[in-house]
């Protein structure tokens, strides 16, 4: 098995996308409740509060290591590319609006 060697930079920007999102995932358990998402997941809540203990911050940063995010599930995520691409249709449009109104 072979070990890549990271710089501290990128541990620690690592550790602190984790840190985010950690803290967004506490914050929508809190927002459903810890019994709600329990029982959403089929168990106790008292199993998913010793997951939160002893596991969540790991994962996150096992997320934010391989380039992974949360979002709410009403949310749209994007890539850049796709960003731009809006931008110049977005662009292109009001330069439209903008000679027709001239």
């Amino acid at each position: 098995m072979s070990t890549e060697t990271v710089s501290a930079d990128k541990q620690e920007m690592a550790r602190k996308q984790a840190a985010r999102i950690e803290g967004e995932i506490l914050r929508r358990i809190d927002a459903v409740t810890q019994a709600r998402a329990a029982a959403c997941m089929g168990m106790d809540a008292s199993t998913l509060s010793r997951f939160k203990n002893e596991h969540l911050e790991r994962f996150c940063l096992l997320l934010a290591s391989v380039g992974l995010q949360v979002a709410p599930k009403n949310s749209v995520v994007t890539t850049p590319h796709d960003q731009k691409v809006l931008k110049r249709w977005a662009a292109n449009w009001l330069l439209a609006e903008i000679e027709d109104e001239a």
